[in-house]
This record gives structure tokens, C-alpha cells and sequence, in this order.
């Protein structure tokens, strides 16, 4: 405090200071000087003044630890899960959860999700629920698989539910390995040891049921109010009816239709006009009617014509598609493709009218994309992770470039999951 008296009496000095050797000291600076000096001295008394004993009896009050803001029971349809595996350090993956419609402050919380976790999010219920892994040694040890149950309101865990030990599949994290059945009453975890199967688990009563084998099948595509469907390494699609205790009731396979050699499924779907979308590798797009109690499988339709087709525009990505409320579905695409570019990503993302099988518009990327996610609401919004890692946000419906939500939001932000909103 004594420094800080002196600076007080430096500024009244300078007040003091005749007027000649005012002038003096004015002209003795460089041009703009005497206006820099005067600065100074107003600072240094302003500086004074601030931290004078008086000017220190103005307190804030103190902040009460720890203190969380509580966010809505629903979320907002604006609103996005971002999945992030932390490929760097998967003990340290996370969730975040983001408002693309705000222009600031659109981070609105976060939530562990260790070891290729996956995400399912209640539509009846103000949960959400992560399925991940732990070993007791961090890297090594005892293995325990969970479904962590958290609270909308807190985004903070509430409740575990144990899974059977070392099955849940470790796999890279996509929506297909975690899924709640259309009723919402019962959870669907994709198992693999390698032997496949599902384990099922009641939602309601949070525990476990029991396991349904799919051999030869993998992950899981909700089907009817009480059931799933499963993609088979044959080209089938085998659909399972499951009684209120997940007990089987009903088995049906497809007949063949992914041609797995010549134009392969994409894993990743994308639901508008109440049907299930598969891209293909080479450019089509496969309906699939997931509403009945069994897969219905429709006819195939291009998303590209012949001139784009001999040019090579195919679809790519992690997350290489989606759906939004107004039957629009979104493929993420790039040009020159070839075996092996499906992963790729794409420069563009093609917007298809699903009712009428035709391209109502292309959204020239600002940066490469590798997933893609449309919100559900009215005013639809489309997230795309880019290159950079960071997640640019365009208008769904004019296809116009809004923001980019980056600095170090996530490590790998590959897996989006739209919320189900407010409807």
C-alpha cells in the first residue's frame, strides 16, 4: 500500500508543477508526448484511487462451491450431443453438450463417457445414458461395463446399471451399439466377445433382462415399439419381437439384399419419412420400414445421376448421413471416389426430398466434413464435424454457413446425436 500512496503523490506533484517547467518537460518529449504523459499521470492517480483503503471496502459476495447451473428437463430442439472418443486417450473420453442456435454461451455442459462409450437418450423419461467401460487399474485390471444414468436437469450421473462382464463391444463409437426400443422402455446393447449378441436391459426398473445371439449379425436398429433389427455378414437384415421381460418372441430374416462385394451398406442411417436410410458405398440409398414389428426392406434409389456417378461423387465419412423432421435426409459427399474412399469425408453435403427420392439441394462445405447431424425441430440446423475437428454449423434449410463451435470443444468429435427436443 505504501507504493501505492507514492503514486498518489506523484500525480498531486504533478498537478503542483509551475506552469514554465510544465511547459519545459513538454517540450522536451516526443511529438504526441505531452498528451502520453498526461495519460500516465491520470492512470497512475486513477490506479491510486482504485486501490486506495476505501476503494477496498466495495466486496463482492462470495460465490458458494461448488455451485451447477440446472438446465431444462427437455432439452432444447436446437440442442446437440457431441460424442467425443478421445482416440489420443480413451480413459479421458467425454460428452458436451451444445445449443447450435446460440451465438454465444452455446456449451452447455459435459459428461464422462469412457472406452468407446455410446449414447441413447430417453424421449419419456428427463434422462439420458452413456454406455462405457472401466478397469480397475485404469489401462488394465478388473474389467466393469456400465449403462451410467444421468439427470437432464444436473447433466450429472444419478445411477448404474451393471452389465454382463467383458461383452459390451468395444468398438468404434457409432449409434448402432446402443439403442432404446421404440416404446422407450427398454435399452439394447451390441455385444461382442467376439461371439455377437444383445444384451437387453429394462430402462424403468434399471436392470438387466437378458441376451439375445445374433451371430454372424451386427449392431442395433430399434424396430417396432418392442424390438430390433440387425445387419447380417450374409446381406440379411434379422429382426427380433421381444415380450416386456426381452425375451424373444419372434424371428425374422430378409431375404438377401446388401450386396456386401459389389455396393455395400453404410452402417450409419438416417431416419425421415418414417423409414430408416442406408447409403451405399458407391452412391445409392436403401429405405428400410422399421415401423412394424419386422424390417420391411424397400427399393433402392441413386443419390447421384450417371454424369455425377462417372465423375465419382460417392458418399463418405464417419457419420455419413442423417434425417430431419421435414423428410429431408443428409449425405455427406465427395468427388473422385473409389475403393477405400468411404471413409473419406466429403466436400458437400447433398440435402434429398425422402418422400420424392430427389435432391432438393448442395451445400458447398466451408471446411471438409467427416460427420454429419441435422437437428429435429422446426428450424432444423446442421452440424458438421470438420477437419479441424471443430463443429461448423449451417441452416438446414438454405444451406448457409452460421458458426463454427471450436476452441478445444473435443479431442475427436465423430459422433453427433441430435436431441429429441421439445416435441
Amino acid at each position: 500500500m505504501a507504493s501505492m500512496v507514492k503514486l498518489v503523490a506523484m500525480a498531486n506533484w504533478a498537478k503542483r508543477l509551475p506552469a514554465a517547467e510544465r511547459a519545459r518537460g513538454e517540450a522536451a518529449q516526443a511529438p504526441g508526448g505531452a498528451r502520453a504523459l498526461r495519460g500516465l499521470l491520470a492512470g497512475l492517480l486513477g490506479l491510486g484511487v482504485a486501490l486506495a483503503p476505501g476503494a477496498l471496502r466495495a466486496e463482492l459476495a462470495a460465490e458458494p462451491v461448488p455451485k451447477v447451473e440446472k438446465l431444462p428437463k427437455r432439452y432444447g430442439d436446437s440442442w446437440l450431443y457431441v460424442l467425443d472418443v478421445n482416440f489420443p486417450a480413451l480413459l479421458d473420453a467425454k460428452g458436451v453438450l451444445l445449443d447450435l442456435a446460440a451465438k454465444n454461451r452455446n456449451y452447455k455442459a459435459n459428461f464422462g463417457a469412457s472406452q468407446f462409450a455410446s449414447l441413447a437418450e430417453s424421449r419419456t423419461r428427463s434422462e439420458f445414458y452413456v454406455a462405457e467401460t472401466f478397469y480397475s487399474r485404469g489401462v488394465r485390471g478388473e474389467r466393469s461395463d456400465f449403462i451410467t444414468i444421468y439427470d437432464k436437469a444436473s447433466a450429472a450421473p444419478v445411477a448404474e446399471i451393471e452389465l454382463p462382464k467383458a461383452k459390451r463391444g468395444l468398438v468404434v463409437t457409432q449409434k448402432g451399439s446402443f439403442r432404446l426400443t421404440g416404446d422407450d422402455k427398454l435399452g439394447l446393447i451390441f455385444n461382442f466377445t467376439p461371439a455377437a449378441s444383445v444384451t437387453v436391459v429394462d430402462m424403468v426398473k434399471r436392470e438387466v433382462l437378458g441376451e439375445v445371439p445374433i451371430p454372424g449379425c451386427s449392431l442395433v436398429y430399434p424396430t417396432g415399439r418392442r424390438g430390433f433389427s440387425t445387419l447380417c455378414g450374409n446381406g440379411t437384415l434379422a429382426s427380433f419381437v421381444l415380450d416386456a421381460k426381452g425375451a424373444v418372441q419372434r424371428r425374422e430374416v430378409s431375404e438377401a439384399f446388401n450386396d456386401i462385394d459389389g455396393d455395400a451398406l453404410f452402417m450409419k442411417t438416417g431416419d425421415a419419412a418414417g423409414l430408416t436410410h442406408f447409403p451405399t458405398f458407391t452412391g445409392n440409398v436403401r429405405p428400410v420400414n422399421l415401423r412394424g414389428e419386422v424390417a420391411q426392406v424397400g427399393e433402392a434409389w441413386s443419390l447421384v445421376s450417371a454424369e455425377e456417378r462417372a465423375a465419382g461423387w460417392r458418399p463418405g465419412g464417419w457419420q455419413v448421413i442423417s434425417g430431419d423432421a421435414r423428410a429431408r435426409i443428409y449425405v455427406l459427399m465427395h468427388e473422385g471416389g473409389k475403393e477405400g474412399s468411404h471413409k473419406s469425408g466429403g466436400s458437400e453435403v447433398w440435402v434429398f426430398d425422402a418422400r420424392k427420392q430427389s435432391r432438393v439441394r448442395r451445400i458447398v462445405l466451408d471446411s471438409w466434413g467427416i460427420s454429419v447431424e441435422a437437428t429435429r425441430g422446426r428450424r432444423p440446423y446442421l452440424a458438421v464435424t470438420n477437419a479441424d475437428l471443430a463443429i461448423d454449423v449451417y441452416d438446414a434449410r438454405s444451406g448457409a454457413h452460421l458458426r463454427t463451435i471450436g476452441g478445444g470443444l473435443a479431442g475427436t468429435p465423430l459422433t453427433l446425436y441430435a436431441t429429441r427436443g421439445r416435441n
